[in-house]
């Protein structure tokens, strides 16, 4: 923690652990979810550059504690398990599903995380952004109302992470003509139960149809 803060004093960097996690999630420790990071060891990569994102990966859902996390954090509702790994530093962009995201990690890993609250106009300032600390074979839950988006690798080989949503989430949303115009929000939904705010900085979000409405520097998280 020591050595992020001095690599990184343009950010606010917290431990999960800390207090100050509690307005954005909670730490969860009463799942065993040895399975699911082993899957990730040994089933799946890094890609060369970038991120990847599997939405719904059948080998995982076929694992312990599916079912429980379905049950219990869900209350039943159908929900998919996928991952997300990749070499991301900078935070790029901003995202919420308005019901929680499970998360775990299977590396460490650094999330950007702002609360929906800070929202004004629904564009968002990077000053409003905290940094956390996720040590490997860490799991949480994220709040509907915490803005997030892919996490920070901590070293050359990248991050490793599994994802737990809706069944849904992040499929092709309803078209524009079936929304209400007059909702500001509506612009920023991207994908079916996402809704996204691009910084102007990430050109790739922008050709995709992204709203660029984050201001301020576009973050970078330093591990050496």
């Amino acid at each position: 923690m020591d050595r992020l803060r001095k690599l990184n004093p343009h950010l606010r960097v917290h431990h999960v652990g800390d207090p100050e996690f509690a307005e954005f999630g909670r730490v969860v420790t009463a799942y065993d979810f040895g399975a699911w990071l082993r899957y990730l060891d040994t089933e799946t990569t890094v890609p060369a550059e970038g991120n990847v994102y599997v939405a719904s990966e059948p080998g995982l859902e076929a694992l312990p504690p599916y079912a429980s996390i379905r049950d219990t954090v869900y209350g039943g509702l159908d929900i998919q398990v996928g991952y997300c790994n990749g070499l991301a530093s900078r935070l790029n962009g901003l995202e919420y599903h308005k019901s929680p995201e499970f998360f775990v990690t299977q590396t460490e890993l650094v999330l950007l995380l702002a609360p929906y609250a800070a929202m004004r106009d629904f564009t968002l300032d990077v000053a409003h952004v905290r940094a956390f600390y996720f040590p490997a074979a860490t799991a949480v839950e994220l709040f509907g109302s915490t803005l997030h988006f892919a996490p920070s690798k901590l070293s050359d080989a990248g991050f490793k992470s599994v994802i737990v949503l809706l069944r849904g989430t992040n499929t092709d949303p309803p078209p524009v003509s079936a929304r209400c115009a007059a909702d500001p929000e509506a612009r920023l939904l991207f994908r079916k139960h996402k809704w996204l705010l691009a910084h102007p900085d990430n050109p790739a979000l922008a050709a995709r149809g992204a709203v660029a409405a984050i201001t301020g520097d576009n973050l970078e998280v330093k591990y050496a």
